[in-house]
């Protein structure tokens, strides 16, 4: 049934978001971007134990041509429900492929719940399309920072070494890390200002120069700091950033949501060494695995081969959903692949 928006449910919310963690389903998170991208009320299909808790919960919007769909776009790096066990999960999801809108489009997903949500379609009687979406390279994270390095190229190896060398050379290099507290504004405002300084700023597509954009992500790192998730890492020569990350930790797993860094130092590589202090930081705090979400980037992928997939699932039915079928099925591919044409050549 349709019940309370996550604003609502508060806590009871974000303590099944945890058990299967991602920022993209805690109410930091899906309150933030409502904010910044909804239209209207959100939609919520949530069941309940019999004494009342909250078993599991979906949160939904209307989107064009009549579409029930998730509340997400290019910033999300993945969807699915809450659930506090495997049969709340697999109710929602067959609450969601039951219905009344002729289409439905859930995700992106991880190919498990993509699978899930396929199955709850076929047997809704819908007809399912799927559509690719962005693979996040992904690091199981060993006991120590030695052990990662130790596994990676020789290559990588040197470059860590000399490029913090170099950097050095400048004057006083150091990470720090920012969790909340008094300084959380000012360290907030210099990662945007450094993920705005360089390729992303000359391209239109830094955060700082979007509303809506600037808006979610600062109203996540604000309700994620009260959270205890926030990250800001900073990595600061004689004490001004020069490379940064926003990102959060969540029941052990960190997420890497954007970065950037200053390109006057770019022959020093200021972002290879932001990776690996990141990466030694987040290992000493006793982190298990990191996701570097978006697409599989080179510089990403010097650090892991393993790369997770996700997959938008689209469900329709009856001659309603012609018209958004179509549109999945071909005009969407072709306005994709002339986007991608236009930021490739902007980059």
């Amino acid at each position: 049934m349709f019940g309370e928006p996550w604003q609502v449910l508060g806590q009871a919310w974000d303590a099944l978001a945890v058990r299967d963690p991602s920022p993209f389903t805690t109410s930091a998170w899906l309150s933030s971007w409502w904010a910044a991208f909804g239209h209207g009320e959100p939609m919520a299909v949530t069941r309940y134990h019999p004494d009342g808790r909250l078993a599991a919960g979906a949160v939904l919007r209307r989107g064009r041509l009549g579409t029930v769909r998730t509340p997400a776009n290019v910033h999300s790096g993945d969807w699915a429900p809450v659930a506090a066990d495997a049969g709340a999960a697999a109710a929602i999801w067959a609450e969601l492929a039951a219905l009344s809108s002729a289409a439905v489009a859930l995700g992106p997903l991880r190919p498990a719940d993509a699978a899930t949500a396929r199955a709850a379609l076929e047997a809704a009687g819908r007809r399912v399309r799927l559509q690719r979406g962005p693979g996040s390279p992904h690091v199981v994270l060993p006991a120590s920072f030695d052990e990662l390095l130790a596994g990676r190229s020789r290559n990588l190896r040197s470059q860590v070494g000399r490029r913090r060398r170099a950097l050095q050379r400048h004057g006083v290099l150091r990470l720090r890390t920012t969790t909340g507290g008094p300084r959380l504004e000012r360290d907030l405002a210099a990662v945007l200002r450094v993920e705005a300084s360089g390729w992303k700023g000359r391209a239109g597509t830094a955060i700082l120069l979007d509303e809506r954009t600037d808006r979610l992500y600062r109203g996540f790192a604000r309700l994620a700091a009260q959270q205890g998730w926030l990250r800001l890492h900073l990595l600061e020569l004689d004490g001004s950033a020069i490379a940064a990350d926003l990102g959060c930790v969540i029941a052990g797993r960190a997420f890497l949501l954007k970065t950037g860094y200053d390109e006057t130092f770019a022959r020093c590589s200021p972002g290879l060494v932001l990776r690996a202090e990141v990466l030694r930081a987040l290992i000493d705090e006793g982190v298990a695995e990191y996701d570097l979400l978006g697409e599989a980037d080179p510089y990403k992928l010097r650090w892991t081969a393993t790369v997770r997939p996700r997959v938008v699932v689209h469900g329709f039915k009856g001659a309603a959903a012609v018209p958004p079928e179509l549109y999945v099925g071909a005009a969407r591919p072709a306005l994709r692949r002339l986007r991608h044409r236009v930021q490739e050549a902007r980059r």
